[in-house]
């Protein structure tokens, strides 16, 4: 042991033939020599303390029991303090976290203030100081004088984006009864400065799940392309849409003064290329009614190809008359009846997702446009049925006579294509053209002319009128998706929070790759949901929610 400790090792003793010599460098290969500056800092390096616990309470009695026990240490394992940290120790907490925080971001800018250097960096504007009495970097400021507490005139700097910072607002938006985003800056900047403090609130404030649920936002998504019926030509009312309005006051007979007040309905339908309307009184709202009404229009206007309606959900409102009209669609006899009805003529029916209108605009501003029209000309008139279905006769009238397409601006050029024009071949309020019999068959067909008349009109339609529908009018910003996404479920008749809690299993995507109804699984079962009817709860950074 002696001789290797005086000695060495045998091996560097007998070293000459383990090492080999550098090869030699050659003077056309020498290398240039330059001086290389080096600069060595002590980093601090990040407590797991602040990684490891979101909540600040929480943080603040785990750094209270560590004092606890260094004091305990300190003093020779003599003094013993049992039970719950108290305030002393709380507050003691507190300054120990931030400045330790501090010693991990604003290292340098410490430094430098306690060496009297100057500086130039970010906070230099904030004139900060190091506090002799606990150490913490406060900011200096220009309200020395004011007359305001000591920690409100040089509140301790907070990093941004830092675990702490985080904890600490969030800390204080619960504890404040969920503040909005102006009175929690003014809570925090009482005692703390967070750098970037506006941006940090608003985002804490926005992924709040309590503030979210008071004031939900509700998934948008792109406007989606226009169905193949909605864009092609077709035979007028070939492919419809179907909607009731009502109820109206109708009057059982016309002779009597005090004749007994009934209730009236209108069904409204509505051709989805041409956007052409007709109108159907009904009587009560009966399957019988609304069978006669169906085969009334069949009659008229022909046989329907495909026919589109609302769910029998979607007239689940406040209304009892919503009650009522969502009864008949979901009785079996009525359905069974409807599928009887439909399976001779060959008629597909089809209805838009659960509790999304929207998906049948076109008829539901086809109702708003009759109920408009009936409100001015009824006003407060108790109709006969007989009346009523007259009114409905002129309102069809004046709703079929509106353009399809802005005018031209050519002053000479009064026309516009309407849906009369599919219908009769020209405006129900048009003068009638003379009489073209006594020109000779063999320099005039008349079935040509009104192929010709025919084929402009549509024409004209893929000109003008498919060309308004390009643009889109809404819905620029998009709601990414996600399957197993929780989210609340929009329900008109009840307040925000009192809606429903759900999660996605499945995502339907439309032709241009976009999500606009989605499958949800519910504590009652599963359903589906346009995305406009759901709100996507913001749970990407807020992990405790569950705990509000």
């Amino acid at each position: 042991m002696n001789e290797l400790w005086w000695n060495g090792p045998p091996t560097l003793r007998h070293a000459d033939g383990c090492f080999s010599e550098p090869p030699p460098i050659l003077e056309d290969e020498l290398l240039e020599l330059r001086n290389t500056t080096l600069v060595t800092t002590l980093e601090h390096p990040r407590l797991s303390l602040f990684d490891r616990i979101s909540r600040y309470p929480i943080m603040q009695r785990s750094m209270a029991y560590v004092i606890r026990f260094c004091d305990y240490i300190k003093s020779g394992r003599t003094i013993v303090t049992k039970g719950l940290p108290t305030t002393s120790e709380i507050s003691r907490a507190s300054a120990l976290i931030i400045r330790l925080v501090q010693r991990e971001v604003f290292s340098h800018e410490i430094s430098a203030l306690q060496a009297g250097k100057q500086f130039n960096f970010p906070i230099r504007n904030l004139n900060p100081f190091v506090d002799e009495t606990d150490g913490i970097l406060r900011v200096g400021g220009r309200l020395k004088h004011a007359a305001l507490p000591y920690h409100t005139k040089h509140p301790a700097l907070l990093p941004k984006r830092h675990p702490l910072t985080i904890a600490l607002v969030r800390h204080l938006h619960r504890s404040n009864m969920h503040i909005g985003q102006r009175g929690l800056l003014g809570i925090v900047r009482q005692q703390y400065w967070p750098l970037d403090a506006r941006n940090t609130i608003r985002k804490l404030v926005h992924q709040c799940i309590p503030c979210f649920r008071m004031k939900p936002s509700r998934a948008t998504q792109l406007m989606g392309n226009l169905p193949d019926y909605r864009v092609q030509p077709s035979p007028v009312f070939a492919k419809t849409g179907l909607d009731f309005a009502g109820p109206f006051k109708i009057r059982s007979n016309s002779k009597l003064r005090n004749a007994p007040i009934l209730k009236g309905y209108v069904c409204v339908f509505v051709c989805m290329a041409t956007r052409a309307i007709h109108l159907e009184a009904v009587s009560d709202l009966t399957t019988d009614g609304f069978m006669a009404a169906l085969q009334r229009f069949v009659s008229r206007r022909g046989l329907v190809l495909n026919l589109y309606s609302d769910n029998a959900t979607n007239f689940e409102g406040a209304n009892n008359e919503m009650h009522r009209l969502a009864a008949l669609f979901q009785e079996d006899q009525h359905q069974r009846k409807l599928n009887e009805f439909c399976t001779q003529r060959a008629i597909q029916w089809s209805f838009i997702p659960p509790r999304s209108p929207h998906f049948g605009g076109i008829w539901e501003a086809g109702v708003k446009s009759v109920k408009s029209h009936l409100k001015m000309t009824m006003a407060e008139h108790k109709l006969t049925f007989e009346q009523f279905s007259t009114v409905l006769t002129q309102v069809e009238a004046i709703l079929n006579s509106r353009p399809l397409t802005q005018l031209s601006d050519d002053p000479n050029d009064v026309s516009a294509i309407t849906p009369a024009h599919f219908l009769i071949g020209r405006e129900f309020q048009a003068i009638l053209e003379p009489s073209y019999q006594h020109i000779p068959q063999g320099r005039l067909s008349t079935w040509q002319l009104v192929q010709d008349m025919k084929q402009k009109f549509w024409k004209a339609w893929t000109r003008d009128y498919l060309h308004e529908l390009q643009v889109l009018q809404k819905d620029f910003k998009v709601t990414e998706f996600q399957e197993g996404a929780l989210v609340l479920i929009v329900d008109e008749a009840t307040p925000p929070l009192q809606w429903q809690l759900a999660r996605i299993i499945e995502l339907h995507r439309g032709s241009d790759g976009h999500t606009r109804v989605v499958t949800l699984r519910t504590k009652d079962g599963t359903t589906k949901r346009a995305v406009k009817k759901v709100c996507l709860l913001p749970l990407d950074n807020e992990q405790d929610h569950s705990a509000e």
